[in-house]
């Protein structure tokens, strides 16, 4: 009897579940840059210290940004600079709700006194005071009606030291030099609406007494620092402020000389993250911490993978397709039929010779179940079949003849529709033969 399985046809991956699947990574994978973007656009925007990081690493400094999320060794730390955004430290940050609300905001985020004073009183430390609003950064440029309330930047000031250094203001005329004594020479710092402080009770670094950009001041007591660097106008060291005048210079000889040769760290987190020696076990993260990761047990679950994913590759990419069993001979008839019937529909150039091929197989496969696979190898098989089938079903065995001789008939080049149509009137009377068996 033959095969008359119902077949099932190989499953096929639709185009439209694949546009699907790229838009959506697509989707994830902008969404995650989006993401990871959002906290670089500070620091690379013109009130950031990206190029000082930049500037200093090209002259052979160790500097690195730090956004948090992993603790510092505070005795590989030379110097930690901590921009301040928030000219009120403490306060809930209210978000802006119109574009005119956002160009005015004093406030890039949220910032705490207590948290820059333990850093400060921690490891040596200069401490960037604000003086821009948002809109500074959001339209690249510098105007007097994007300045911070002064009154607040004086606030913060006078939190950072704890006692009262003298007023903050801001010089007449828009760009200002302020003296630097270098190790050989003497440099001028230059900044566009300078922001400088009296400074009682300070050291001038970068100004002078009354007008002072840069200086070294008291902390209020209870750390092991007892001094921080204030500096009052960010555009001495920011992207926008660091190609003016001799600013680059400044801070490539000023910077190392304060840091003694160790780490350079530019600090926008709002946490404490540093850390005593003796607390920390692991400097920061290293190619160890990934190595972990390949111990066992975890190492067992990589070769799972690993042979699961080349067996996944094998199956799917080697063999191509489903297992076959070799044990199935030709007359295998459904199996056979399904078959020729893909390859016929895979074939962009079908023609009535493959047609042929196809029924003349299938014709010795319906015989060897007919009449043994001896039988098959001698002459006369489609004879024989014929008489056969014409001795149980004559009106049948008349039409099958016909339409193989149709079918042999048929011009060498076919189109794939026309060929289906032959082939589904072929397995419809195999089948009808199937039936009465």
């Amino acid at each position: 009897m033959s095969d008359v399985t119902q077949s099932h046809p190989m499953p096929q991956i639709r185009l439209d579940f694949v546009v699907v699947g790229l838009v959506i990574v697509l989707s994830l994978g902008v969404f995650f840059y989006l993401t990871a973007q959002r906290q670089y656009v500070l620091r690379e925007s013109v009130n950031g210290f990206e190029g000082l990081e930049i500037w200093l690493n090209s002259k052979d400094h160790e500097a690195q940004s730090f956004t948090g999320g992993w603790p510092l060794d505070r005795s590989s730390i030379g110097l930690l600079i901590q921009p301040v955004f928030d000219t009120k430290p403490g306060t809930d940050r209210m978000a802006a709700q119109t574009k005119e609300e956002l160009l005015i905001q004093a406030d890039e985020f949220d910032q705490t006194i207590p948290v820059i004073l333990e850093k400060a009183q921690s490891v040596p430390s200069l401490i960037i005071l604000p003086k821009w609003r948002t809109g500074m950064r959001l339209t690249g440029f510098g105007h007097p009606f994007l300045l911070a309330p002064r009154s607040d930047v004086q606030n913060v000031l006078r939190q950072i030291t704890g006692s009262d250094v003298g007023r903050l203001s801001y010089m007449p005329n828009p760009f200002s030099d302020f003296r630097y004594q270098g190790d050989d020479a003497v440099m001028s710092a230059r900044t566009y609406a300078g922001q400088v402080f009296e400074g009682t009770g300070c050291e001038p670094i970068i100004g002078s007494p009354g007008a002072m950009v840069l200086g070294l001041c008291p902390l209020p007591e209870g750390g092991e620092q007892d001094q921080v660097y204030i500096l009052s106008d960010p555009d001495v060291l920011n992207n926008h402020g660091l190609r003016l005048g001799e600013n680059a210079r400044i801070a490539n000889q000023l910077l190392p000389g304060i840091a003694d040769g160790n780490r350079i760290i530019i600090d926008y987190s709002d946490q404490n993250w540093l850390t005593e020696p003796e607390q920390f076990t692991k400097r920061e993260r290293t190619w160890d911490d990934i190595a972990q990761l390949f111990d066992y047990p975890f190492r067992v679950l990589w070769i799972g993978a690993a042979l699961l994913l080349g067996l996944a590759i094998w199956r799917g990419g080697i063999r191509n397709g489903p297992v076959l069993d070799q044990h199935l001979s030709l007359g295998s008839g459904t199996r056979t039929a399904n078959a020729a019937r893909a390859r016929l529909m895979r074939l962009t150039g079908q023609d009535g010779a493959l047609l042929s091929d196809f029924v003349d197989t299938r014709i010795r496969a319906e015989a060897a179940e007919v009449f043994g696979s001896a039988h098959v190898v001698a002459d006369g098989t489609e004879a024989a079949y014929l008489r056969y089938v014409r001795s149980r079903r004559p009106a049948v065995a008349d039409n099958l003849q016909d339409l193989l001789h149709a079918i042999r008939g048929l011009p060498a080049h076919l189109t794939a529709s026309d060929a289906i149509t032959y082939v589904d009137q072929f397995e419809s009377i195999l089948e009808r033969l199937a039936d009465d068996a």
